[in-house]
């Protein structure tokens, strides 16, 4: 390495013409997708009102829903992870910023000198120093390296902001798709109970008739085993509510079961009196969370490119000192002193062999990975949307052909009871019937939990409005202008 000193008179005009030169590296140009002007499959219409600001969770009427949701935001642990991550990267870029900035130091001395004289008399003197100074040292950003840098961290510290918001609307959206996954197998259990008081009733039918002559013991066999079915069908049920509960109280930051005695009771499933606006493709471009932070990751790509790229040439930096001092205290005469100082440093770097241009397309690499990061992020969003709406379609035309179906098995079955009680017809009639009653119960019960679930996969892909990461920002004093 070379380096030549220059007196300030050298430095200051060379430093001057070299700050009207341009910032090297690349600037950040949004990319242009071709995205169609509307998705595959025609969007549904979910509810009555639309929410513009999509806080689609907000209008629940299940009040012990909206009281999870309210503490799963505030004691998740993966929220707190996301908001300890913003405060890292706002601090790292709070250090990027003072290391570009000026450094000053200073210092304090002293010393004492205690003389005696040879003579008879052996005279003793004290003579007392002292000395202050302060010295400054300053990096010109030449070739806007420092600039380049300070995008790097202030579009990493967005980026975590956004992550962020992405954890949050995935913490809402795990909330309520455990709740409905409760709810549902609770209802399911519920059925399931009821079919078996039914078919308890039905045994003891059988039971009745064996003793008078109409029925057989093979029947009576037949009915008790279908009572069995149903008995072995609960304990199953029972884990699945188990595991809903345990797994709820870990979206909120607490421990297994913590909120067990709030859930064991039977509700409804929850509903939604609005829904967020599904819109076009492009909207995800500003609603999704995760796709604005994958742009994020791209522009501090691009802007690292400017900060290897700056290695590549000569580096100033100026320093300077001012240092005051006194002696003769005690001995006299006191002497006061004043020097000031100031240089300035060409650091440049004649041969590396390559290993700063190597950097350079290291950085240009990594830029088109996140490019193609960000698209794929896009392209997944999308497929997201799509996916919703058809699971949300699919799931209505099934729900929908479910209930026609329980109607009907529920009348076959009341019709073949009583004809068995006629004597009509013969007790596997009234087995098959029952059975398939109580499947379709059971398939109906996953049709409406499905739905419910369908539909908040199709809430949460499209994302959260551009409104909701604003009032975080302002609540956290993020200045999102500057993104």
């Amino acid at each position: 390495m070379s380096v030549k000193r220059l007196s300030i008179c050298c430095a200051l005009p060379l430093l001057i013409g070299l700050s009207a030169c341009q910032t090297v590296g690349p600037d950040y140009v949004a990319p242009k997708f071709d995205l169609v002007g509307a998705y595959t499959p025609p969007v549904p219409v979910i509810a009555a009102n639309q929410a513009d600001h999509g806080r689609w969770w907000e209008s629940t009427s299940d009040p012990v829903l909206r009281d999870l949701i309210a503490l799963g935001l505030a004691n998740n642990l993966d929220l707190r992870i996301a908001a300890s991550r913003i405060e890292e990267a706002r601090a790292v870029a709070r250090g990027v910023s003072g290391a570009n900035g000026i450094e000053v130091g200073a210092n304090v001395n002293g010393d004492a000198e205690r003389g005696t004289s040879s003579r008879e008399r052996g005279d003793q003197t004290t003579d007392l120093g002292f000395g202050a100074g302060i010295d400054f040292s300053w990096t010109a950003d030449v070739w806007g390296g420092q600039q380049r840098e300070d995008e790097v961290a202030l579009a990493d510290y967005l980026e975590q902001v956004y992550l962020r918001e992405d954890v949050y609307l995935t913490v809402i959206a795990d909330i309520v798709r455990n709740y409905i996954e409760l709810r549902g197998t609770q209802k399911r259990q519920e059925l399931l109970r009821s079919s078996l008081d039914l078919q308890r009733q039905t045994s003891n039918i059988v039971q009745v008739r064996m003793q008078t002559g109409l029925a057989s013991e093979l029947d009576l066999s037949r009915a008790r085993a279908e009572v069995s079915d149903i008995e072995a069908t609960l304990p199953t049920l029972q884990t699945d509510i188990d595991r809903s509960i345990n797994a709820i109280a870990i979206l909120l930051g607490a421990q297994p079961g913590t909120y067990r005695d709030r859930l064991v009771d039977v509700q409804p499933l929850p509903e939604f009196d609005s829904a967020p606006p599904i819109g076009i493709p492009a909207d995800l471009l500003r609603r999704r969370p995760d796709v604005r932070a994958a742009e994020l990751s791209l522009i501090s790509a691009t802007s690292e490119i400017g900060v290897q790229t700056a290695d590549l040439y000569p580096e100033l930096t100026l320093d300077g000192s001012l240092a005051l001092g006194a002696t003769g205290y005690g001995s006299g005469p006191i002497v006061r002193t004043a020097m000031a100082a100031i240089g300035a440093v060409i650091d440049a770097t004649l041969y590396d062999g390559g290993a700063r241009q190597a950097d350079i397309d290291v950085a240009e690499q990594q830029a088109q990975q996140a490019f193609y990061s960000y698209q794929q992020t896009l392209l997944v969003a999308i497929q997201d949307v799509e996916s919703a709406i058809y699971g949300y379609v699919g799931a209505v035309q099934q729900r929908d052909s479910l209930i026609s179906s329980v109607r009907y098995h529920r009348q076959a079955f009341e019709q073949s009871r009583v004809r068995y009680v006629q004597g009509l017809s013969n007790f596997l009639d009234v087995l098959d019937s029952q059975r398939t009653l109580t499947q379709s119960q059971q398939d109906l019960a996953d049709a409406e939990t499905d739905l419910e679930l369908e539909t908040i996969n199709l809430y949460s892909a499209v994302g959260l409005s551009v409104e909701d990461v604003e009032r975080y920002a302002d609540k956290a004093g993020i200045d999102m202008n500057n993104g």
